[in-house]
Order: structure tokens, then C-alpha cells, then sequence
């Protein structure tokens, strides 16, 4: 399976884990809301494998 970018996946009732950019197109551009999940009998899982990365931003100033 390939990296997902999302923290994490779909898994369904026969135990198959789904990445969620596999849904992307019918859902325009969105991941599953909760009652679309419920209604495909979906669950939202943990993805292991993902790492989070640092934040990209200014650093900050030490207050006084």
C-alpha cells in the first residue's frame, strides 16, 4: 500500500484498509464526513505509519 498523506485511514466491515484520497473524487475534494462513514459502514482507523512532520513557520522571539 502506498504513504498516505492523512493521519488516518478507512477500514471496512471485512477488515480491507482503504487510504482516504481513494475518496476524494466522489466526495469533492473532502474526506467522509461521520454520517457518510456510518452509512458505507465505514470506520476511521490510526494510521501507523504516519509521521508527523515539523511545523514549516517563522521561529519564534523569546519573550522578556
Amino acid at each position: 500500500m502506498r504513504e498516505s498523506k492523512y493521519s488516518f485511514l478507512y477500514r471496512n466491515s471485512d477488515g480491507h484498509v482503504m487510504r482516504p484520497e481513494s475518496f476524494l473524487n466522489i466526495n469533492k475534494g473532502r474526506t467522509l464526513s461521520r454520517s457518510q462513514l456510518r452509512m458505507l459502514g465505514i470506520q476511521k482507523i490510526k494510521n501507523p505509519s504516519y509521521k508527523r512532520q515539523a511545523a514549516s513557520g517563522k521561529p519564534q522571539a523569546a519573550s522578556t
